[in-house]
């Protein structure tokens, strides 16, 4: 996965324009991250409640060469069943320039079943 971003390729059915050779072009720098902190950088709620605040702030990233890299998680539904997610249904909701920033991971392409607090467990036993 990380040589076809280096080579600057896409992945999976992530977010984009046709033309992604000019749009990686501008990229300066890639974050991988979570689902859920993807979701928390999209959340009006964290830009004064607004939406257009929020956009703005993602613009003035975008503007700065910033991408983000998303792998997912699984999600535990109702009947002890778990659904891979990785944030698509969020980004889907946002305009079409914005959703380009985000290349989403498919389940196929990335899938870690451990939790960050489970990390954290496991390293405070090692110490």
């Amino acid at each position: 996965i990380l040589d076809k971003l280096i080579a600057g390729g896409n992945l999976g059915d992530g977010f984009g324009s046709d033309d992604s050779n000019q749009q990686q072009s501008h990229r300066k720098m890639s974050f991988v991250l979570g689902t859920d902190t993807m979701v928390r950088i999209i959340n009006p709620k964290y830009y004064g409640d607004s939406r257009e605040n929020m956009l703005a702030a993602i613009m003035d990233m975008k503007e700065k060469g910033v991408h983000f890299i998303v792998g997912g998680r699984l999600e535990q539904g109702t009947e002890n069943r778990s659904t891979f997610v990785n944030g698509e249904e969020e980004v889907k909701s946002l305009p079409p320039n914005v959703q380009e920033m985000f290349t989403l991971l498919t389940e196929e392409e990335f899938r870690l079943d451990i939790s960050s607090t489970e990390l954290r467990k496991r390293l405070e036993h090692t110490q």
